[in-house]
């Protein structure tokens, strides 16, 4: 098929080859400095580019593992009961390691391999003109051709096809004929079927989907489409700018890793801009930029973020502080992540965005900067998202403070959402104590049912009922009122307060509080019981937990942490996971107190981390209806309150 037709002028494909190459950038330049000021980074890429041409990809469902996905790959091959193997093996991301060895090697078998892998998708996946007019619903489906899939691939990896192999000779003008036919095709349903699919803006999908028209227009202005497809692009990412980023600061899903690759997107639409000459509106930079710091605040003291919701605890508020670098000229985020981290975790993971900076050596320039530098954090260390029903409170902003956040948002967002509400994440001196368990999968089978539950968060249950019913991966049943309705620094303490309706007529308040910057106090208050069984979990990242000292200790090289409640009832421990990474868990305990009770309650949990061998001994008296003492290094007083908790020290 001839690629006149989408043209807006007759032209031959050499000229049009020729004004592409124009655009391009000077990778051979570029490719130079990395190899040179970045060696480490550049032979893992060599490394992970082996595998690639190999055909050993790791993807979901392979159990955070290398396996063999065909050579060429098997686009079309479902494996694992798992949709995001196949569709995340169609987004080709081992071929960024292929085109930056390419780059790096001047291997030619890397690009070659790229090139092959491509046009076999081509001919493999077919794409015809009355495909634009299936019913919306087949841009959902699991295939090659969903809208998510259309809109990565046209942003993220076919683009760089152009930037690493445009100049040498394996991209020949029968090579460029065929890419443009795919991508054109390809954009041409998405600008038809993403804005209805996302009317609102309201999802990450919509967002990268936007990406991939933008980035096609940019590259390509010969195209008929093109300045619509730009035009619309632009104002579609503003949109969605408005409708996903919270004026409080943290991307409308509530999920840390969602938030930081969002500022990996939004940022990523302003490197185009700034690259290809047009600029977004101050309203849409200043709510990125406040944006920006919510990464912060989601990441624990030890330097991962906390794996709210579908998240992983992983350390990419790195690739946001990248991001606000690259848009902002800023360092102030990748700085304060440092702060938490060691910089060579910082170089590693800063360095995998290095071929997107615009100016590569003042890039490599400002990372090794960070050595040996400490950033000043002035932001607060009380942080309440309205929006998102989310408060985080920590101690302070080195590697040993107490930081916790805390969630209730009912109904959900959306389907990203776990069941967890009223749950909390707990980190104390170096060490991640209360954990959220993380994503594991996004199958519908046990596991992610498991990963979503009530019980494996750290919440209240009654009668061991999930707040609201789990049906599958991608579908809840009816949700009720839940909200965080105040959060305060008061002082010797921060506190956070939440309700929620779910197990109507019983109502459950859970006020959660950092005292004189050393412990955390929880009041459960539940009202409506009626011989009802009550339990609270409390899902900690330690294997060695036992009763002792009139509570629970819970130990580690790292630091310990004991539990004291005044209502311990039942105690069971019960295994736990925690996943860090897709299809992979480690080892945890799970802490459940249970009881039967009638009318109202208040439980009061105390959680006491330290180091060393001397373990602490609190005992919580309840000294007159809703009023509790106990000491620890000094004398508290704590008062429950329908609404509200009061705490005092004497």
């Amino acid at each position: 098929m001839s690629i006149q037709q989408w043209l807006k002028e007759p032209m031959s494909t050499t000229v049009l080859l020729g004004n592409l190459r124009s655009r391009l950038e000077r990778m051979d330049v570029k490719s130079a400095y990395i190899a040179s000021h970045l060696p480490e980074s550049a032979q893992e890429t060599i490394a992970k580019a082996e595998l690639a041409y190999q055909g050993m990809i790791m993807l979901p469902g392979t159990g955070g593992m290398r396996e063999f996905v065909g050579n060429p790959p098997r686009w079309l091959e479902h494996r694992h009961n798992d949709n995001e193997y196949l569709w995340q093996l169609n987004r080709m991301n081992d071929w960024q390691d292929l085109l930056q060895a390419y780059s790096l090697t001047k291997n030619e078998k890397y690009g070659r391999k790229v090139i092959e892998e491509m046009l076999n998708w081509i001919e493999t996946v077919e794409i015809t003109e009355d495909m634009i007019d299936l019913p919306l619903s087949y841009y959902s489906e699991c295939h090659p051709l969903r809208a998510l899939e259309l809109g990565i691939r046209n942003y993220k990896t076919w683009p760089l096809v152009l930037e690493h192999l445009g100049h040498s000779e394996l991209f020949t003008e029968e090579v460029l004929e065929q890419y443009v036919t795919a991508v054109y095709k390809q954009i041409k349903i998405l600008r038809k079927v993403s804005p209805q699919l996302w009317p609102k803006a309201d999802h990450n999908h919509y967002l990268m989907e936007c990406l991939g028209i933008l980035t096609t227009a940019l590259y390509f202005p010969e195209l008929k489409e093109s300045e619509e497809w730009k035009d619309f692009a632009i104002d579609a990412i503003e949109k969605c700018c408005f409708a996903q980023l919270t004026e409080d600061g943290g991307q409308i899903e509530g999920c840390p890793s969602y938030h930081n690759g969002c500022m990996f997107w939004f940022g990523l639409a302003v490197v185009l801009a700034k690259r290809f000459g047009f600029q977004f509106s101050e309203p849409y930079m200043e709510r990125y930029k406040h944006n920006l710091d919510y990464s912060i605040y989601s990441l624990r003291p030890t330097g991962k973020c906390v794996p709210v919701g579908d998240s992983h605890a992983n350390n990419l508020a790195i690739m946001g502080g990248v991001y606000g670098y690259f848009a902002l000229g800023d360092m102030t985020w990748l700085g304060l992540a440092a702060n938490l981290m060691d910089t060579s975790e910082i170089m590693e993971e800063a360095s995998r965005h290095v071929w997107r900076a615009l100016d590569v050596e003042q890039f490599v320039s400002d990372l090794h900067a960070l050595k040996g530098k400490r950033f000043l954090c002035d932001k607060q260390t009380t942080f309440w998202n309205r929006t998102l029903h989310q408060a985080i409170i920590r101690s302070g902003w080195d590697r040993e403070a107490l930081s916790f956040l805390f969630t209730c948002r009912s109904p959900i967002q959306n389907l990203h959402a776990h069941i967890d509400l009223m749950s909390f994440d707990f980190t104390a001196l170096g060490k991640d104590m209360v954990c959220d368990p993380g994503l594991f999968c996004f199958r519908n089978d046990d596991d992610r049912k498991q990963f979503k539950s009530s019980n494996f968060h750290s919440t209240l249950l009654i009668d061991d009922r999930d707040h609201f019913e789990y049906k599958s991966t991608w579908e809840y049943g009816p949700q009720k009122k839940g909200e965080i309705y105040n959060v305060e620094d008061r002082g010797i303490y921060q506190l956070a307060s939440a309700c929620h309706l779910n197990y109507e007529p019983i109502v459950h308040y859970r006020h959660i509080s950092l005292v004189h910057d050393k412990f955390v106090v929880i009041a459960d208050r539940v009202e409506g019981l009626e011989q009802h069984n009550v339990q609270r979990y409390f899902h900690l990242d330690f294997t060695d937990v036992q009763e002792a000292a009139g509570g629970i200790i819970a130990a580690s090289d790292i630091a310990n942490l004991a539990i004291f409640t005044n209502e311990q009832g039942q105690v069971e421990f019960l295994p736990g996971r925690l996943s860090d990474i897709n299809d992979v868990a480690r080892p945890s305990t799970r802490v459940k107190f249970q009881g039967r009770y009638n009318g109202s309650r208040i439980f009061l949990t105390v959680l006491i981390p330290y180091k060393g061998g001397q373990q602490p001994a609190v005992q919580i008296k309840e000294v007159r209806d809703g009023v509790f003492e106990f000491d620890y290094e000094e004398r508290y007083l704590v008062d429950v309150r329908d609404q509200d908790m009061l705490i005092s020290s004497f």
